[in-house]
């Protein structure tokens, strides 16, 4: 008995020490991940850089700006004769690269309102949280700032790669583009955003960039990518009525019926008679006569340029 006795006090020590030895490498896990958690909560809320290009508003500076039905951005008089769209994402490695080597020679177009430009935003590519840069940019919409961040995003991804979008960063992009961080904060995450990018997601287009010219589809030049800015600006030329941009042809008008106009002197009939050679100085009359009226031929043109 007392053997038995031995071996059970022996067992629930073993139990004892078990249970305790759980409990602390359970303590230890909560720990850990305590600190994991406060060093995260520390970093994310560390100031970080969102570098801001020089001049961005100047460049588009006398551009009008408008909104599609669906709530995209455009660039551009509203009557111009081509529209162009694209569809990118701050995220996309290829819409960085059309921003970089072709928006500008499209924008000329655009100051030149023969283009209408229209940037339908999708949420494609590889830097992370590609939806919240989406966000941002229709956000500084609402306070005419979308192109401007528009060109701070597209910079940002080459600057800072897979961390380019955290909030952090975008949080403190909208203070230094001097917008309203209350006014950012209640519309990043709106209904009227969501229904936008639901829009855009809806188009049916899952690659970006695609380029599209009076709703055609512009092709990759011979071997690349994507269309180059060579081959996007002719499918605009090619789209433009002909004559477009041309001064019309000035028009004449018809010359008033109150004019005054010369009247030639009266010839003595006396004079001129089939039987009787003409009286000394008829033919300088005849003359004269011929002379007023070729001068009232002349003089009604120039009436009419003048009015």
């Amino acid at each position: 008995m007392a053997k038995k006795s031995r071996t059970r006090e022996a067992r629930q020590r073993r139990q004892k020490q078990r249970r305790q030895s759980q409990r602390l490498l359970l303590l230890g896990f909560i720990v850990a991940v305590a600190v994991v958690g406060v060093a995260v909560l520390v970093v994310s809320n560390q100031p970080v850089e969102a570098f801001i290009p020089d001049e961005l508003s100047a460049r588009y500076a006398g551009i009008e700006r408008s909104n599609s039905p669906e709530g995209y951005p455009r660039l551009g008089n509203a009557d111009a004769p081509v529209t162009v769209e694209e569809y990118a994402s701050f995220a996309c490695p290829g819409c960085e690269a059309f921003h970089s080597d072709s928006f500008d020679a499209v924008l000329e177009r655009v100051k030149d309102e023969q283009v209408l430009f229209t940037y339908v935003p999708l949420n494609t590519g590889s830097i992370p949280n590609a939806p919240g840069a989406s966000r941002a940019a229709l956000c500084a919409e609402q306070q005419n700032l979308f192109w401007e961040m528009h060109d701070v995003l597209f910079d940002w991804q080459t600057r800072y790669g897979n961390t380019a979008f955290s909030q952090n960063r975008l949080l403190t992009g909208v203070e230094a583009l001097g917008l309203s961080s209350s006014a950012f904060t209640e519309c990043f995450n709106s209904a009227d955003i969501s229904t936008t990018l639901d829009a855009a997601a809806n188009e049916g287009v899952s690659t970006t960039p695609t380029i599209r010219v009076n709703g055609v589809t512009v092709e990759a030049s011979q071997g690349g990518a994507m269309p180059s800015a060579a081959t996007i600006l002719q499918a605009i030329d090619d789209a433009t009525p002909g004559g477009w941009g041309q001064a019309s042809a000035p028009t004449q008008t018809a010359l008033p019926t109150d004019a005054p106009t010369a009247s030639p002197p009266a010839i003595d009939t006396a004079v001129a008679t089939n039987d009787a050679p003409p009286a000394a100085g008829a033919d300088q009359t005849v003359q004269a006569t011929a002379t007023v009226e070729q001068t009232v031929s002349t003089v009604a043109p120039a009436a009419t340029a003048t009015e």
